[in-house]
């Protein structure tokens, strides 16, 4: 008979085993509820991938497209060009020369037309195409590219480019060039999802500009919306979403259905009003979703009845996994050496135990490194850099180490008993990184650059030591003249002095103690003012000026350098202003631009706000760029000129001679002024220095670039200046920089 205990201990343990099935009920139904969850998101993520995958090819398609169209645009814009300067103007001619270049390029035809209309083609036919649109536009100026047309000869399909012939500032005809549809179609009809995606071009009224040659596609189609209507009485809703994407521009996709459902991507070409329509089944983007939701189901079964094997699994993954982080942390996977983690580990170490701190830290890279990859390949980098590895490591003795940090970075921890032992051996690694051999028929010499730091006291930290070291560096890779500098007090004072001096620029902004002097430009023939050169200037509190030498450099190197141009060129608006409502005759003041703002062309919305802040005439305001930012970055450079030109600025190219002095530059930046540099003037008397004046002078003005000679200081100089044809001169012959009541007082005189 069981006692009152046992009944008790077995209602315990009943109690017990119902709350643990009770439990274990309800954390696999969260489970199971949670797995379910996971799988409709799972789902959704998936459909939107396969949805962002023809979105993304679309946008490649286009991208194609438009390259394409890009291209041979300026192409023809550039034969347009060597029409126009050449001075051809009979039609033979200028058909003889099209007929010459023309299998160049994959038009189908080209031509040359007049100002009646008659036009004449490379294959000798004569039409008349005055009726054309793209015929109209060219006599007005302005490239065109047409809408889809049938040829007048042969009935094909095509697009036409057309440019107009600009001689003399006149225009005398133009250049016209057939591009046909079935090469567009070859260029859309790269197989796409196995085969089963294709492409159509279509304009904003649905009709075709681009059909597709795929089997499962429209068949000679011409209005998409017609076509969709016709292939399904279910495709009414997707026709009105495709027309609101195509009336408003717009990117996105509608489902439709032509014997089975299709997505279809629309996507804006940006060329005339067409759009690009990307269509692959729905069964093919899904098939790997539907197939991946099915393994997903299968996979939570097993997860859910192998749960527990699957912890202890885990667990032992963890273990190993701490070991391969270990082994990833500590050794460099390119090299098989020290990772710069285990560098600071092994030398703080040794800073703790060290009773001797004859040491050196030494950081390491070789200069342009990224030329190599660029030249010779990644493949060759690497290599470079495993051999890089092997110089230095091969250097080190008993208890020194080397590690690569970043890159082509490393870092050594060396020992010495004199220091002149390292700056030796420091040689020597130079020497064998130099005998690599990269590339097989292209000498390439290598220029390691070393920073050394000589540790001053023991307890030091890496990060102290490695940014001593890497001061050494910079500075030794700014020199070009040395491969190596020695970490000193004179750096570290520059250093100091450098930050007191930005300090001090910052609060010299604020309290406006920079100020603007103007120097004054003249017209060479009248000696009338002519305008003037904005220049900034530093008076500290108690009158003292800091040296423009000074603070320019850093202004520059720190990026200060936007604020400071952005400052003058708002005083300089204030002030020009000022004088406006003074009644006095304005001339414009030309700004510097630093080659910082070449990094952010957003500065042209700021400086177009200032302008219509300030309300005066953009006439009034010239700017200024160095010969030297141009040549740097060209592209860039090209891009925000054009900007500025739209807007109404004058550029100014300041410092003519003193930089790279490219005469192709000329050509290929829109530049308004040049100035040239004092250099240049200085050499005036010198027979060489004379010819390469007269030369520059002669070429601008073919250019119609006028020259502002910059630093004349004599008669002798102005004098054969304005012999030669200089526009205009600036320096201390006519006046120095001056603030601005002295300024106006010379526009008053004036």
């Amino acid at each position: 008979m069981k006692t009152k205990e046992d009944k008790n201990s077995a209602l315990k343990k009943r109690k017990k085993s119902i709350l643990s099935v009770g439990f274990i009920t309800i954390l696999l139904f969260v489970m199971i509820l949670g797995l379910m969850m996971y799988a409709q998101m799972l789902q959704e993520d998936l459909r939107d991938e396969v949805r962002n995958k023809l979105k993304e090819v679309s946008n490649q398609n286009v991208l194609i497209i438009q390259k394409e169209i890009e291209g041979d645009r300026n192409a023809l814009i550039e034969i347009a060009e060597r029409i126009g300067e050449s001075g051809l103007s009979e039609e033979w001619e200028i058909v003889d020369t099209l007929r010459s270049i023309a299998p160049r390029y994959s038009f189908s035809r080209m031509g040359f037309y007049k100002p009646d209309g008659l036009a004449y083609t490379t294959d000798g036919v004569v039409m008349n195409i005055s009726e054309r649109d793209y015929f109209k536009e060219a006599m007005i100026g302005n490239f065109s590219l047409s809408e889809l047309l049938i040829e007048m000869v042969n009935g094909e399909e095509v697009i036409v480019f057309s440019v107009p012939i600009v001689s003399d500032n006149k225009i005398i005809g133009g250049v016209f060039a057939s591009y046909s549809i079935e090469s567009l179609q070859e260029i859309l009809s790269v197989s796409s999802f196995d085969g089963e995606g294709y492409t159509y071009i279509v304009k904003k009224d649905g009709s075709k500009v681009v059909d597709s040659a795929n089997p499962i596609s429209f068949q000679n189609m011409t209005n998409i919306f017609e076509s969709m209507e016709q292939a399904d009485e279910r495709n009414g809703q997707s026709v009105e979403e495709l027309k609101a994407l195509l009336e408003n521009g717009d990117k996105g996709y509608v489902i439709f259905y032509n014997k089975i459902g299709k997505y279809m991507y629309c996507t804006p070409l940006g060329i005339n009003d067409w759009s690009l329509i990307e269509v692959v089944p729905v069964d093919v983007m899904e098939t790997t979703t539907n197939y991946i939701m099915a393994r997903t189901y299968i996979i939570c079964m097993i997860l859910i009845a192998v749960y527990t094997l699957i912890v202890i699994t885990v667990f032992r993954e963890e273990y190993k996994k701490k070991k391969q982080m270990r082994t990833l942390l500590y050794v460099d996977e390119l090299t098989g050496g020290h990772t710069f983690a285990k560098f600071k580990e092994e030398i703080e170490k040794q800073m703790k135990n060290a009773e001797d701190i004859k040491k050196a830290f030494i950081v390491m890279d070789i200069d342009d490194f990224k030329l190599v990859n660029e030249l010779f390949g990644y493949e060759e980098g690497d290599k470079l850099l495993r051999y890089l590895w092997r110089v230095l490591s091969d250097s080190c003795k008993g208890g020194e180490i080397v590690a690569r940090r970043l890159a082509d970075r490393f870092t050594l921890f060396l020992n010495y008993q004199e220091k002149e032992e390292i700056e030796k051996r420091v040689i020597s690694m130079m020497e064998k990184i130099r005998q690599c051999s990269i590339g097989r028929e292209t000498e390439y010499m290598l220029q390691p650059v070393f920073g050394i730091y000589y540790v001053e006291k023991s307890g030091e930290n890496a990060e102290d030591m490695l940014t001593y070291a890497t001061l050494a560096h910079n500075l030794a890779k700014k020199e070009r003249d040395c491969f190596y500098v020695i970490y000193n007090d004179e750096i570290r004072g520059n250093m100091l002095q450098k930050k007191q001096l930005s300090d001090q620029m910052e609060h010299a902004y604020r309290h406006h103690h920079f100020v603007v002097y103007y120097q004054p430009k003249y017209e060479a023939e009248t000696k009338k003012l002519a305008g003037a050169e904005a220049l900034i200037r530093w008076r500290k509190s108690d009158g003292t000026m800091v040296s423009p030498g000074q603070f320019i450099p850093l202004a520059e190197e720190t990026g200060f350098i936007c604020k400071l141009d952005k400052y003058v060129f708002h005083e300089v608006c204030l002030a020009q202003k000022r004088f406006i409502e003074k009644g006095l005759k304005v001339v414009p003041i030309s700004v510097n631009l630093s080659r910082r703002h070449l990094d952010n062309p957003e500065f042209i919305n700021e400086y177009k706000a200032i302008l219509d802040e300030t309300q005066i005439p953009i006439e009034c305001i010239q700017l200024e760029i160095t010969e030297s930012a141009m040549f740097e970055k060209q592209d860039q450079f090209i891009s925000i000129i054009k900007r500025l030109h739209e807007l109404g600025f004058v550029i100014l190219m300041d410092d003519f001679g003193t930089g790279y002095s490219s005469l192709m530059m000329l050509k290929q930046i829109p530049i308004d002024v040049m100035k040239l540099d004092k250099t240049f003037v200085d050499d005036y008397n010198d027979i060489r220095g004379e010819q390469i004046i007269r030369c520059v002078m002669q070429m601008a003005q073919k250019l119609e670039i006028e020259i502002t000679a910059e630093g004349v200081e004599t008669e002798e100089q102005y004098v054969f200046l304005r012999g030669i044809g200089c526009d205009t001169i600036q320096g201390y012959y006519f006046a120095k920089p001056m603030p601005e009541e002295e300024y106006k007082k010379r526009m008053e005189q004036q």
